[in-house]
């Protein structure tokens, strides 16, 4: 295993970890039966703390990102039979991840950070959610929107957020599981090639022999 290897590990580590973390505060979003409003709230506050937090959290994270993708990218200028459905299927996966993020997430999280930016409220999906209750109930959706999210809008918001942290780990997962079938089959390529060579210096040797044998009978 080399240092890219090691980039795109060090990468799905910390990104498990963040998702693992936001796990606790999403399940129970999704899963729980019957639902506790309280349990919104406090998924609210974790993800609000931490997109108004110190910009170094940001930075971190978009840098362990980055470094995964470097890290396939480089593995995948090998450009040998592995790299190119392995390495080139991970970095498929975790570009999907990385859009997922970017297109789901932060404009959610925006949203719940100024749930009165009617803006953002127009672009997001709630405005989807208000024009099909509207439909349904007869009517015709306006063209926009004025009023600020509601408390059932902010928990469709984070639930929408926790589905797309779900997905994302099943996308790091299928990263590390092609990383870890690639490295065993380069390991195993890598014995077969080594006893082959041993294979072919012992028959080397022997016919060496053989042939000093053959002239000291003559």
């Amino acid at each position: 295993m080399g240092f890219r290897t090691g980039y795109v590990i060090t990468s799905l580590g910390f990104l498990s970890g963040v998702l693992f973390i936001a796990s606790i505060y999403d399940f129970p979003l999704i899963y729980s039966t019957p639902f506790d409003p309280q349990s919104a709230i406090v998924a609210e506050q974790f993800y609000l703390s931490a997109y108004k937090g110190p910009g170094a959290i940001a930075a971190l994270l978009h840098g362990m990102m980055a470094l995964g993708v470097v890290g396939l990218l480089a593995k995948l200028h090998r450009w040998s039979e592995t790299a190119k459905y392995f390495d080139g299927s991970c970095v498929a996966l975790m570009v999907g991840a990385i859009a997922m993020y970017g297109v789901v997430i932060i404009p959610n999280l925006k949203l719940l950070a100024d749930p009165a930016n009617v803006a953002l409220l127009n672009r997001s999906s709630i405005r989807t959610e208000r024009d099909a209750y509207i439909k349904h109930q007869g009517g015709t959706p306006p063209d926009f929107y004025t009023d600020p999210l509601t408390t059932e809008e902010r928990i469709s918001a984070l639930r929408i957020i926790a589905a797309t942290n779900t997905i994302n780990m099943v996308l790091l997962a299928g990263i590390a599981l092609l990383q870890a079938t690639e490295v065993w089959i380069e390991e195993k390529e890598k014995r077969e090639e080594q006893k082959a060579r041993m294979n072919a210096a012992k028959e080397l040797s022997q016919q060496l022999k053989e042939s000093e044998g053959a002239k000291k009978d003559q």
